[in-house]
């Protein structure tokens, strides 16, 4: 079993660190929206679970690559009104011209003509409907006094919900162009929001680079991922995990992560452990790519000498899962998949 002592014993050295984060920014994140940072696609079969949409979340993402739809899904009372919003990070991307995105929503109630402007890759389910989300015409120029950077902020859509039920946003670019973006929903601050996400803030003003991996490692993954600070398990106790790899037609990959005894918690990241609650990573050659926060994963492209993909699983504080010792994690020769 977990012995929880031991694990905060070990981890003691990298709460300070993450203290000392916490402080740097406590002050001024209270009028702040809770950050967090897409450190894996996020899709249609793994979405951004949003707590509360009443309260204010900024969700920094990526367009990545540039057929890339980002989903975020939320409960919502009947007739409650939720504040939807895009802001497009100041950087050398939009230096002559303002990157823009477009956002859906869709849900039970809403109408059933579907957008013009909706790609065909977006599905509207059977008795629900969708309707672009107003962004307005040219952004604004707004500073930010939490992070001392600067954005270019849409117009605010006040969503009002026809029924009780859940909705999605859906999040792309209409001309399939690569870029960060900065998606907000809620008004009501509350303090908070992802340890790592904070660590990794300044990465949102360096601009996507066509073919270098986005959801790169954060200065977390020194503190929290050593290969040494694992949760032993006893093996009866332990999730199991099965990596199914297909190759596609257009030379991508979908994965496919299969579980017992584990379920996937993005929206737990930092909290303490829970046997069976996590996320795993994913790894080509051993660098680490991304992030995973659920059974699917689309892999656009990979280097044509890579040999093997590996995904492990991880606790909620980071930790891995392990059994004696040993991560447990499973791996994929391509060359088994590719049929070299």
């Amino acid at each position: 079993m977990v012995r929880l002592k031991t694990i905060a014993k070990q981890a003691r050295w990298a709460h300070i660190a993450i203290t000392i984060c916490l402080l740097h920014f406590a002050s001024a994140a209270v009028e702040a929206h809770q950050p967090f940072c897409e450190f894996a696609d996020v899709s249609v079969d793994a979405p951004w679970q949003v707590p509360d949409p009443a309260i204010s979340y900024a969700y920094f993402g990526n367009i990545y690559p540039a057929w890339d739809i980002d989903y975020f899904s939320f409960e919502a009372e009947a007739g409650q009104t939720v504040l939807l919003s895009l802001s497009i990070p100041a950087n050398d991307e939009n230096e002559d011209s303002i990157y823009a995105p477009l956002m859906a929503v869709i849900g039970p109630g809403l109408p059933g003509d579907r957008p013009p402007e909706l790609p065909a890759g977006i599905q509207i389910p059977t008795g629900a409907g969708a309707r672009m989300v107003a962004l307005g015409g040219d952004p604004a120029y707004f500073y930010e006094p939490f992070g001392r950077v600067h954005f270019w902020n849409y117009a605010d859509d006040f969503f009002r919900a026809p029924q009780a039920g859940n909705y999605t946003v859906a999040l792309w670019h209409p001309d399939k162009q690569i870029g960060r973006y900065t998606f907000v929903i809620g008004q009501r601050e509350v303090l908070g929001g992802d340890l790592e996400c904070f660590m990794a803030y300044s990465m949102y003003w360096t601009p996507i680079i066509e073919g270098a991996n986005p959801y790169r490692d954060t200065p977390m993954d020194e503190l929290m991922h050593d290969p040494s600070r694992v949760i032993n398990l006893d093996e009866m106790d332990a999730p199991t995990l099965k990596l199914q790899v297909y190759a596609l037609a257009d030379g991508s990959f979908n994965l496919q992560l299969q579980t017992s005894n584990f379920t996937f918690t993005p929206q737990n990241i930092d909290m303490a452990p829970v046997l069976g609650e996590g996320h795993a990573h994913l790894y080509v050659d051993g660098v680490k790519l991304a992030r995973l926060c659920g059974e699917w994963h689309h892999l656009p492209t990979l280097p044509p000498d890579a040999e093997v993909v590996t995904v492990s699983l991880y606790a909620n504080n980071h930790q891995g899962f392990a059994v004696n010792g040993t991560l447990i994690a499973d791996s994929v020769r391509l060359s088994d998949v590719r049929g070299d």
